[in-house]
């Protein structure tokens, strides 16, 4: 054991090592162990949680900003989100907004899906307006049960000069 004198006192640091030793090897264990099986992801068909594939790789969510200026001067927020509707669809929501209101302001957007090995375009939708700030833009399709979807969208505003473009990708979700 090894001890060290401090101050007249004894400081014994074996005990503790040890202890610290099994804390910091067993901690990761309850980290990594899920109470809801479903919540696990797994190399094959997951059949408690009714998917088909196996899930995406994780991917931190894209956002990427383009501008033919020295910095982005038109659009502060570009949003799009997947969530579930009713029964087995897929509703998309996306919102475009600028500092100002611009010549034309648009928004494509395609929902994906992941078939195990490649995210595949299931649908399709875009929107344009003109003389705004704001573009909004809803989609609801009806999807398959058991895979994985995500949304794409890419936003642009132009003011007549320059134009910004904005892309995003949702976090995947199994319907």
């Amino acid at each position: 054991m090894h001890n060290i004198l401090r101050r007249g006192r004894q400081i014994c640091r074996t005990p503790i090592l040890k202890v610290s030793l099994v804390l910091a090897l067993t901690a990761p264990v309850f980290l990594i162990l899920s109470a809801d099986p479903s919540a696990v992801a797994s190399p094959i068909i997951n059949v408690t949680s009714g998917a088909r594939t196996a899930p995406p790789p994780l991917e931190p969510q894209e956002y990427f900003l383009q501008s033919r200026a020295a910095k982005p001067v038109h659009i502060y927020q570009a949003t799009c989100t997947l969530t579930r509707g009713d029964g087995l669809h897929a509703i998309v929501k996306t919102a475009t907004r600028t500092f100002k209101d611009m010549k034309t302001l648009s928004v494509n957007y395609r929902l994906e899906r992941w078939t195990g090995t490649a995210w595949v375009t299931f649908g399709g939708s875009s929107s344009t307006q003109t003389q705004t700030n704001l573009l909004r833009s809803n989609s609801d399709w009806e999807v398959t049960s058991g895979y994985y979807y995500r949304v794409t969208s890419v936003h642009t505003a132009h003011d007549g000069m320059t134009s910004d473009q904005s892309t995003h990708t949702s976090p995947s979700v199994l319907f």
